[in-house]
Formats: C-alpha cells, structure tokens, sequence
C-alpha cells in the first residue's frame, strides 16, 4: 500500500474520531441565537445527543438524536430523531445533502397540545392525532418543496364559543391527506371511512392559512348551512397568517 493511502486513512480515522467524540454541544452552536429554535440542557456527544428544545421562546420539548455515519459515505447527513412532551411523542428520519433536506415524522398529538393549540380560538377538543407519515421535503436553504402525510382524529367531544354562545357536540373519527397542490400543502379532512370532504386547509407561500369549511361539516356539527347545495360545496371560508 502507498505511503499516502496510509496517510489518508490515518487523516479520515482521526477525523472520524474526532466528530464521533465531539460534545453535543456543538449542534447548539450551529443552531446559533438567531433563529427560531435553539437548544438548553445539551447532553451526550455530537452523534448522539439529548437537549431541551425551545421554538420562538416556548418549549418544545426533549429532542433525542442519533447520526448515521454511514451517509457520509454518500455526502449525506443520515439521522434518527425523536421529540416527546406531556403534549406529543413524535419521530423519525431526517436526511440532508447537497441537494435539500428531507424529513419524515410519526407519532401521536395528545390532548394537552391540541387544547394549547385551539384553545385562543374558543375551541377545546377531545382525543388524540395520530401521525402515521409525514414528509417534507425542502431546499437546500430550508424552503419547504413538497409535504405529504396522513393524519388520524380518533373523534370525540368537540366544545366551542359562538357570537358569545356555547356549542357542544360529537364528532366521529377524522382522517386527513396532505398533499403539495401548486407548490402549497394541501389538507383535506374527512370522515373516516367516507369520501365527502368537510374540511379543505391550505396554507400559501406568505404564510397564511385558508380554511374551507363545506356543507356537510355544517351538518356534521349541527348548524346546516342555508340554502342547501352540494355536499361537498365549501360555503365558508376563514383565513389567518400562521407563519
């Protein structure tokens, strides 16, 4: 064997090394303080580590990570993670290279999150989401190029405030499909087991959420929508910036 192939496998040893035994730490570090996630209570090493994750100064949770060296071998960053609150257990793969990011996720959403979430909308729900796939593939510079998925709602009690009034009723279980529609997420939601739609979700490229509501979700919940029409026909539509 040549002398610099000698050379140059001693230099990737070292490296390689020296990567796997680096401080966690340093995956805060990149992370920085300017975004808006960042990182507290950093434990193990940089391929495999443990920290508090914080998103727009609220915690997110404990974040677990696990690299897979083997995907330098393709000049690709290969990972395991896994994130769990009282609110959420959530996992999966991430894969990042030269030419974007990819990554996929499932889990469960509980209660306590869903309730956090809706709660400034004066809607409280019961049960739990199930997340059985979601990915999101983006840019190299983190612009979201395409998001699939599918959700489950296992149903339950659903509690609301309108024009001052408390509405109460039950829902049955309701499955969700996120496709990419023009380069936007799409999701539908229906009844589990049927075809008519009642719910359409699309968020646009300023960050703004369009939700349609159709006239069988209004009779769904009780308060049909006048004039009949289509099942399928949405006759509501309400907007706010999400992001």
């Amino acid at each position: 064997m040549r002398a610099r192939h000698v050379i140059a496998i001693g230099v990737a040893a070292f490296l390689a090394g020296a990567v796997y035994l680096a401080p966690a730490g340093l995956v805060g570090a990149a992370l920085g303080d300017e975004g808006p996630a960042r990182l507290s209570g950093i434990e193990g090493r940089l391929w495999d580590g443990r920290a508090s994750l914080w998103f727009d100064g609220w915690p997110a949770g404990r974040l677990r990570w696990s690299f897979d060296p083997a995907g330098l071998l393709d000049a690709r960053l290969r990972f395991d993670w896994r994130i769990q609150d009282p609110g959420y257990d959530l996992g999966g793969q991430g894969d990042v290279g030269f030419d974007g990011t990819a990554l996929d996720a499932t889990g469960e959403v509980g209660p306590i999150l869903l309730e956090r979430t809706l709660a400034p909308y004066d809607i409280a729900v019961g049960g739990a989401l199930e997340i059985s796939r979601l990915v999101v593939q983006a840019s190299r510079d983190l612009v979201p190029r395409t998001v699939e998925g599918r959700l489950h709602w296992t149903g339950g009690p659903v509690g609301y405030r309108l024009a001052g009034r408390e509405f109460r009723t039950d829902l049955p279980a309701l499955d969700g499909r996120i496709d990419t529609v023009e380069g936007e997420p799409v999701l539908i939601v229906r009844a589990a087991g049927q075809d008519v739609p009642l719910l359409h979700v699309r968020l646009d490229h300023e960050g703004w959420a369009h939700i349609g509501i159709t006239q069988r979700f209004t009779e769904l919940v009780g308060m049909p929508w006048p004039g009949g029409g289509p099942a399928d026909a949405v006759v509501l539509e309400v907007g706010e910036q999400v992001l």
